[in-house]
């Protein structure tokens, strides 16, 4: 890679009715734009934690709304800020210490709100769920996908490797907001690494937010797309020398396995998870751990055993020897991973001690596409976020899609 800095230039005006148009990214290398490109960011739904008894809400000296959108008619409004323990009563949402009546109301403040000490713009959807309080946050995709970046990557990120992330954020939850029935949903996305990791305007490491907001502005309705179509863009954090393919990963690749079949990274040893220390579970924690996952064995434990590896070694099939038929279990990477307790699955050994196994092995995350840790170096050494995102996600195309 180059050692230069990348520069993006802003977009060229595209004509009404061109079949195709391109916007140029300082290194040359287009986005295609569609003809009918929408002109403003989806709106996206985000779950903030998990379902709750009560959250704190706090709307700071600006205007504000809240009115019900399912059960009795609701609707109050303030001009100087609103601060309120939200709740669930016998009669649906508590607002303000009343009954509302409602059971889902939507908050609209002026600018932003805070729920639980965290500040978020858009606007806040309170839906009644198993008798507990689901916060939902809605708001623009670009906007949310500021709010993902920055702890998504950490503190050490180049500029490019900023903007690649957003290129990937967007692009997953994208898939999400698009997919058939999403509107139908109370929520398309966790705030968590089940889905992406999103703070809103409060970000963790102490990234400043308005920075990832440029960041991602360099880049706005950029999407990845192989075939023209977009597809799952898979990350985690640290690959320990080559990211692995989805089958391996158990990940659906939709119409995009040739894009996720893993390739080589040298990038990623500055990592502390590139090799992890040895790590020790004992049978017993491993019978446990396999009930819960609805694997069961039994006592005693005989052997664990790498049976199949997958693209980089990482493990893609395993066998557990257990009780006194000596049965054997077979187990997923993933898997076996969850139920050894370690960072990933590409383990590289497991050796049986004294009432449990000591296992080592590389890497953070499930291993498909983009190493974020690689993705840090490579943009310290120069890289341009298209770089990146082709190096990890071979062959694919950046569309503009608003």
């Amino acid at each position: 890679m180059g050692r230069r800095v990348d520069q993006l230039r802003l977009p060229l005006s595209i004509a009404i009715g061109a079949l195709v148009a391109f916007l140029f990214l300082g290194c040359g290398d287009p986005y295609v734009s569609p003809t009918l490109a929408a002109t403003e960011a989806p709106l996206v739904r985000v779950r903030l934690g998990s379902v709750r008894r009560s959250a704190e809400l706090l709307i700071e000296k600006q205007g504000w709304r809240a009115q019900s959108v399912a059960g009795k008619a609701f609707n109050s409004s303030g001009a100087r800020g609103l601060r309120t323990k939200l709740g669930v009563g016998a009669r649906g949402i508590l607002f303000e210490g009343r009954e509302t009546g409602s059971t889902l109301l939507v908050v609209k403040p002026s600018r932003t709100f805070q729920l639980d000490g965290a500040t978020y713009a858009g606007v806040l959807r309170i839906r009644v769920h198993k008798g507990k309080l689901e916060c939902v946050n809605e708001l623009d995709l670009e906007t949310y996908t500021a709010g993902v970046i920055g702890n998504e990557v950490g503190p050490k990120g180049a500029p490019s490797t900023y903007r690649a992330q957003a290129v990937a954020a967007r692009t997953y939850a994208w898939m999400k907001i698009t997919a058939p029935g999403a509107d139908e949903r109370s929520f398309h996305l966790y705030d968590t690494a089940a889905s992406q990791v999103y703070r809103g305007m409060s970000p963790r490491y102490g990234v400043p937010y308005d920075a990832m907001v440029r960041f991602t502005r360099a880049n706005t309705g950029v999407i990845l797309t192989w075939n023209a179509r977009p597809f799952r863009a898979y990350y985690s954090s640290t690959c320990g020398g080559h990211t692995t393919d989805h089958r391996t990963s158990r990940l659906d690749p939709g119409h995009a396995g040739d894009v996720l079949q893993g390739v080589p990274c040298r990038w990623c040893k500055t990592s502390k998870y590139f090799s992890w220390p040895a790590h020790v579970v004992t049978d017993a924690e491993l019978v446990s751990t396999l009930k819960r996952i609805k694997q069961p064995v039994s006592m005693p434990i005989h052997r664990v055993r790498v049976k199949e590896r997958g693209r980089g070694g990482w493990v893609r099939t395993a066998e557990v020897i257990y009780g006194a038929g000596r049965k054997t279990k077979t187990l997923s990477g993933p898997e076996l991973r969850t139920a050894l307790g370690v960072r990933s699955h590409n383990i590289q050994t497991i050796k049986r001690i004294t009432g449990g196994f000591q296992v080592s092995g590389r890497g953070w995350g499930h291993g498909v596409g983009m190493c974020q840790w690689g993705a840090i170096e490579m943009g310290k050494a120069g890289a341009s976020e298209s770089e990146i995102l082709r190096y990890y996600y071979p062959g694919i195309a950046l569309r503009k899609v608003y």
